[in-house]
Parts: C-alpha cells; structure tokens; sequence
C-alpha cells in the first residue's frame, strides 16, 4: 500500500482587492488533507515551479481552519459518496441512509462556504496593513494598499510617492553634508 504524504500548502484567505497578496498555511499531509499546520505565509505571487514568493508570518489560525474545513469537507463528502450506496444495498441499514446524506449535504454547504464567506476570502482593511507590516512592504506597497481599499486615489498614491521621494532625498543630501565635515577633519 502506498502512503502519500509530505507538506502542502492549502487554506488560502486573507485575500487583498486587486490579488496584491492573500496568505496560506504550509501543513504536513496525507493523501493531500491537510493535517499538522507547519507555517503560514503572506503570497504575492505563485511560481512556474509550484512554489510562491511571499514572507513568513505568525500562525493564521483562520487559514487553518479554512485548510482543516476544506480538507475536513471532501472527507465526509467522499465518505458520503461511499456509504449511502453500501446502507441501501442492505435493506436493514436502508432507513438510516439518510444520515450520510445529511453529514454529505452539511459537508458540501460547508465547503462552499469556506470558499465564498467574506470572512475567510477577504482581508479587512485593518487585517491587511498588520498582514503588510509583517511581510515587510516598502513605502510604495503600503501607498498600493492605501489604493486596493479606496482610501487613496491612484493621483493621490502618485502625488504621496513623490513627496516621499523628495522626501528621502532631502534627506540623503542633509545626511552627506553632515559626513563631509568630518571626512574632511581626519584627512588633515
């Protein structure tokens, strides 16, 4: 008998508006239903090889339970598939055929759920600056969520980059003038 198992990743929510990132859980597996949770991840974008580039961040306990919901839900679908055929072939068990479909219908309302519930797809807006600070977001990234969330126009995301680029470098020319003294000061 051959035992798949390994990792993988599965549970995603938390997505942002306009796809700037979503999170994942990583999670040991058997024959792909998600088990032990290992780690979860912000995503900015999946890889040719099957991978993604994104950032580690602390336990998401909501992909968890999306990953354990989902995997959970084709279980006790399957098992449903399975059992209801073999209880009605036995005309003693056919009365209680009635309880794997009931545990199939309730397993497939849930899954839907998991996939279409704005709590589990969409990141609040709050939830998304804490997703972004942990995965570490430039300047430039947190102007595009100020902008996936409507709480910035796109002229207004490009009026603030300038600003902070004029910004940055007034800066940069203050901190060399105050470096050029002392430069100066140990050449003589």
């Amino acid at each position: 008998m051959v035992i798949v198992w390994g990792t993988t990743n599965a549970g995603k929510v938390d997505e942002v508006p306009g796809g700037m990132f979503h999170v994942i859980t990583q999670f040991g597996h058997v024959y792909y239903i998600p088990l032990i949770p290992t780690g979860s991840f912000v995503v900015f974008e999946k890889t040719a090889d099957g991978g993604f580039r994104g950032a580690a961040i602390p336990i998401s306990f909501k992909s968890i339970l999306a990953g354990w919901i989902r995997g959970g839900s084709i279980v006790a679908i399957i098992g449903s598939v399975v059992a209801i055929p073999i209880m009605l072939s036995d005309a003693r068990n056919a009365p209680s055929a009635w309880i794997p479909l009931l545990i199939g219908i309730v397993a497939i309302a849930a899954l839907i759920l998991s996939y279409k519930l704005k709590f589990f797809t969409e990141a609040s807006y709050e939830r998304a600056k804490e997703l972004a600070q942990h995965a570490g977001l430039s300047d430039m990234g947190l102007i595009m969520l100020e902008v996936s969330y409507g709480r910035m126009t796109a002229e207004q995301a490009d009026a603030e980059l300038a600003r902070r680029e004029e910004q940055a470098a007034a800066q940069n020319a203050q901190a060399q003038n105050t470096q050029a003294p002392i430069t100066a000061q140990l050449a003589e």
